[in-house]
């Protein structure tokens, strides 16, 4: 998730956007095919680990967001 402090106007910056989240959305997918729903990283420390069922959510959550902001910046963009 992008601090709002973060966030820009205009397309470049949401396609940008776009563009990292579908990423790491991906990521999670990745790592959730390989290794379960249920699984964690355990190369992080006890209290960073989340299974990857919840960094998928995570990740869509962010997904979304930024979704809806590069709809609006796409739509507000002249033809």
């Amino acid at each position: 998730m992008v601090h709002p402090k973060y966030l820009r106007d205009g397309l470049p910056f949401a396609l940008a956007h776009f563009v990292e989240e579908a990423g790491e959305a991906l990521a999670a997918a990745g790592k959730t095919q390989r290794w379960g729903l249920d699984s964690v990283n355990p190369e992080l420390p006890k209290d960073e680990q989340e299974t990857n069922r919840a960094w998928i959510l995570r990740e869509l959550d962010d997904l979304e967001g930024c979704i809806i902001r590069l709809r609006v910046a796409i739509s507000e963009e002249p033809q």
